[in-house]
Protein backbone atom coordinates (compact mmCIF):
# COMPACT_ATOMS: atom_id res chain seq x y z
CA UNK A 1 0.00 0.00 0.00
CA UNK A 2 1.33 3.19 -0.85
CA UNK A 3 2.09 5.84 1.88
CA UNK A 4 -0.88 8.43 2.79
CA UNK A 5 0.36 11.85 1.15
CA UNK A 6 -1.45 14.93 3.47
CA UNK A 7 -0.98 18.23 2.34
CA UNK A 8 -0.93 21.35 4.31
CA UNK A 9 -2.38 24.62 2.92
CA UNK A 10 -3.16 27.66 3.60
CA UNK A 11 -6.07 28.86 1.13
CA UNK A 12 -5.11 31.61 -1.48
CA UNK A 13 -1.42 30.95 -1.24
CA UNK A 14 -0.23 30.57 -4.48
CA UNK A 15 2.84 27.94 -3.61
CA UNK A 16 -0.16 25.77 -1.53
CA UNK A 17 -2.31 25.63 -4.78
CA UNK A 18 0.65 24.65 -7.17
CA UNK A 19 1.33 21.90 -4.99
CA UNK A 20 -2.55 20.83 -5.20
CA UNK A 21 -2.60 21.25 -9.40
CA UNK A 22 0.63 19.38 -9.60
CA UNK A 23 -0.85 16.39 -7.16
CA UNK A 24 -3.89 16.17 -9.17
CA UNK A 25 -1.89 15.85 -12.47
CA UNK A 26 -0.46 12.86 -11.51
CA UNK A 27 -3.96 11.46 -10.23
CA UNK A 28 -2.33 11.08 -6.73
CA UNK A 29 -4.86 11.18 -3.82
CA UNK A 30 -4.76 13.33 -0.73
CA UNK A 31 -6.03 15.19 2.09
CA UNK A 32 -5.87 18.73 3.11
CA UNK A 33 -5.13 20.37 6.46
CA UNK A 34 -5.83 23.93 6.26
CA UNK A 35 -3.26 25.66 8.93
CA UNK A 36 -6.01 28.75 9.28
CA UNK A 37 -8.64 26.39 10.78
CA UNK A 38 -7.22 23.35 11.66
CA UNK A 39 -5.30 23.81 15.16
CA UNK A 40 -4.01 20.10 15.23
CA UNK A 41 -2.28 20.67 11.42
CA UNK A 42 -0.52 24.07 12.71
CA UNK A 43 0.75 21.84 15.62
CA UNK A 44 1.98 19.31 13.96
CA UNK A 45 4.01 21.19 11.68
CA UNK A 46 5.38 23.64 14.85
CA UNK A 47 6.17 20.28 16.97
CA UNK A 48 8.08 18.41 13.49
CA UNK A 49 9.32 21.60 11.89
CA UNK A 50 9.76 24.69 14.91
CA UNK A 51 7.79 26.81 12.74
CA UNK A 52 4.05 27.01 10.82
CA UNK A 53 5.04 26.92 6.91
CA UNK A 54 2.85 26.00 3.92
CA UNK A 55 3.20 24.19 1.80
CA UNK A 56 3.98 20.91 3.65
CA UNK A 57 3.20 17.54 1.62
CA UNK A 58 3.63 14.55 4.18
CA UNK A 59 4.64 11.28 2.67
CA UNK A 60 4.83 8.35 5.06
CA UNK A 61 6.53 10.30 7.52
CA UNK A 62 8.78 12.44 5.62
CA UNK A 63 7.92 16.58 5.39
CA UNK A 64 8.40 18.00 2.02
CA UNK A 65 8.79 21.80 2.63
CA UNK A 66 7.24 24.16 -0.02
CA UNK A 67 6.39 23.38 -3.76
CA UNK A 68 9.66 22.07 -5.30
CA UNK A 69 8.21 19.76 -7.93
CA UNK A 70 11.88 18.03 -8.50
CA UNK A 71 11.44 16.89 -4.95
CA UNK A 72 7.56 16.12 -4.87
CA UNK A 73 8.88 13.75 -7.93
CA UNK A 74 10.96 11.88 -6.12
CA UNK A 75 9.33 11.35 -3.28
CA UNK A 76 5.72 11.10 -4.36
CA UNK A 77 4.45 7.30 -4.98
CA UNK A 78 4.23 6.11 -8.47
CA UNK A 79 1.73 4.31 -10.13
CA UNK A 80 2.49 5.47 -13.42
CA UNK A 81 3.50 1.96 -15.06
CA UNK A 82 2.28 2.88 -18.48
CA UNK A 83 3.29 6.37 -18.89
CA UNK A 84 6.29 6.78 -21.05
CA UNK A 85 8.99 9.47 -20.44
CA UNK A 86 9.30 12.63 -22.12
CA UNK A 87 12.17 14.70 -23.98
CA UNK A 88 12.84 18.28 -23.66
CA UNK A 89 14.49 18.48 -27.09
CA UNK A 90 17.79 20.50 -26.18
CA UNK A 91 21.34 19.90 -24.51
CA UNK A 92 22.29 21.66 -21.78
CA UNK A 93 25.10 22.40 -18.90
CA UNK A 94 25.54 23.53 -15.55
CA UNK A 95 26.22 27.33 -15.59
CA UNK A 96 29.39 27.88 -14.30
CA UNK A 97 30.77 31.51 -12.54
CA UNK A 98 32.48 32.01 -16.26
CA UNK A 99 29.14 31.14 -18.42
CA UNK A 100 27.11 33.55 -15.50
CA UNK A 101 29.65 36.72 -15.92
CA UNK A 102 29.36 36.20 -20.00
CA UNK A 103 25.34 36.07 -19.23
CA UNK A 104 25.52 39.16 -16.61
CA UNK A 105 23.48 36.69 -14.28
CA UNK A 106 23.53 37.65 -11.15
CA UNK A 107 24.99 34.31 -9.53
CA UNK A 108 26.48 30.92 -10.71
CA UNK A 109 22.94 28.80 -11.50
CA UNK A 110 20.75 27.17 -13.63
CA UNK A 111 21.89 25.51 -16.98
CA UNK A 112 22.30 26.92 -20.32
CA UNK A 113 20.94 25.64 -23.31
CA UNK A 114 23.09 24.07 -26.06
CA UNK A 115 21.34 23.26 -29.27
CA UNK A 116 17.93 22.30 -30.05
CA UNK A 117 16.49 19.56 -31.67
CA UNK A 118 13.81 20.14 -34.82
CA UNK A 119 10.34 20.16 -33.61
CA UNK A 120 11.04 19.22 -29.52
CA UNK A 121 8.90 20.67 -27.13
CA UNK A 122 12.23 22.79 -26.55
CA UNK A 123 11.91 24.53 -29.95
CA UNK A 124 8.05 24.31 -29.57
CA UNK A 125 8.38 26.74 -26.75
CA UNK A 126 10.67 29.01 -28.21
CA UNK A 127 14.14 28.39 -26.18
CA UNK A 128 17.02 28.90 -28.29
CA UNK A 129 20.68 28.10 -27.91
CA UNK A 130 22.44 30.17 -25.33
CA UNK A 131 19.37 30.90 -23.49
CA UNK A 132 19.84 29.96 -19.77
CA UNK A 133 16.96 27.81 -17.62
CA UNK A 134 17.51 29.94 -14.46
CA UNK A 135 13.84 28.40 -12.69
CA UNK A 136 11.13 25.64 -12.78
CA UNK A 137 7.82 26.71 -11.91
CA UNK A 138 8.78 29.05 -9.82
CA UNK A 139 11.86 27.53 -8.15
CA UNK A 140 15.55 28.77 -8.57
CA UNK A 141 17.51 25.77 -10.31
CA UNK A 142 19.89 25.67 -8.34
CA UNK A 143 21.12 21.59 -8.84
CA UNK A 144 22.75 22.42 -12.32
CA UNK A 145 21.69 19.86 -15.37
CA UNK A 146 21.22 16.69 -13.04
CA UNK A 147 17.96 18.78 -11.24
CA UNK A 148 17.15 19.90 -14.39
CA UNK A 149 17.45 16.42 -16.22
CA UNK A 150 15.65 15.21 -13.28
CA UNK A 151 12.61 17.79 -13.48
CA UNK A 152 12.12 16.49 -16.75
CA UNK A 153 12.11 12.59 -16.30
CA UNK A 154 9.37 12.63 -13.85
CA UNK A 155 6.69 14.81 -16.73
CA UNK A 156 4.72 13.05 -19.08
CA UNK A 157 3.13 13.54 -22.12
CA UNK A 158 0.65 16.20 -21.61
CA UNK A 159 1.98 17.98 -18.87
CA UNK A 160 3.60 21.46 -19.18
CA UNK A 161 6.22 22.52 -17.08
CA UNK A 162 6.96 26.52 -16.60
CA UNK A 163 10.48 27.47 -16.97
CA UNK A 164 12.20 30.96 -16.48
CA UNK A 165 14.97 31.97 -18.85
CA UNK A 166 17.93 34.29 -18.98
CA UNK A 167 18.30 36.26 -22.29
CA UNK A 168 19.82 39.13 -23.11
CA UNK A 169 20.38 40.39 -19.82
CA UNK A 170 16.52 39.81 -18.52
CA UNK A 171 14.08 36.84 -17.57
CA UNK A 172 11.69 35.41 -19.80
CA UNK A 173 8.80 32.71 -18.46
CA UNK A 174 7.86 30.36 -21.50
CA UNK A 175 5.51 27.17 -20.46
CA UNK A 176 6.87 23.90 -21.98
CA UNK A 177 4.33 21.26 -23.00
CA UNK A 178 5.13 17.67 -23.96
CA UNK A 179 2.68 16.62 -26.46
CA UNK A 180 0.80 13.50 -26.46
CA UNK A 181 2.07 10.72 -28.89
CA UNK A 182 0.28 10.89 -32.48
CA UNK A 183 -2.48 8.23 -32.43
CA UNK A 184 -0.98 6.29 -35.21
CA UNK A 185 2.25 6.35 -33.21
CA UNK A 186 0.03 4.89 -30.46
CA UNK A 187 -1.75 2.16 -31.83
CA UNK A 188 1.64 0.83 -33.96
Amino acid sequence: MADQITVFVKPGDPASESVLRYLEQRGLEYTTRDVLTDPSATAILFGRLGRVVVPVVQVGERLLVGSDPVQLARFLPRDEPEGEGVAFGAAVRTVTPEIAAEKRLPAAFGVEVGSVKEGSPAQAAGIVAGDVITEIGGYTLTGGSDQFRQAVSVRRAGDTMHLTLWRDGGPIEVPVTFPQPAPEAAAG
